[in-house]
């Protein structure tokens, strides 16, 4: 698999402020992003865990640390899918 290598500038005051190393703050901010990008419905939830560099039941966790469903039906599709096991 071919891969990008993303990388941008951040004053290092920030990192003093957040208390945190540049290796930390990496790894965040690829979980922060994997999330959001998850939350928006425009990766799965394999792909986004590919992004914060963990194993999916891994990201999975994460989710749940940061209170987001890992399955979000709206509440008609939950009800239709509820229709198919009562068939």
């Amino acid at each position: 698999m071919k891969t990008a290598n993303i990388s941008y500038k951040i004053p290092d005051y920030l990192l003093t402020t957040l208390n945190l190393d540049r290796e930390e703050f990496s790894k965040q901010s690829r979980l922060f992003t994997a999330i959001q990008l998850f939350k928006e419905n425009k990766l799965s939830s394999g792909q986004a865990a590919n992004i914060a560099g963990m194993d999916k039941y891994t990201f999975w966790m994460e989710l749940g640390k940061h209170g987001i469903p890992l399955i979000n039906y709206e509440p008609s599709e939950l009800l239709d899918e509820l229709k198919q096991f009562n068939k």
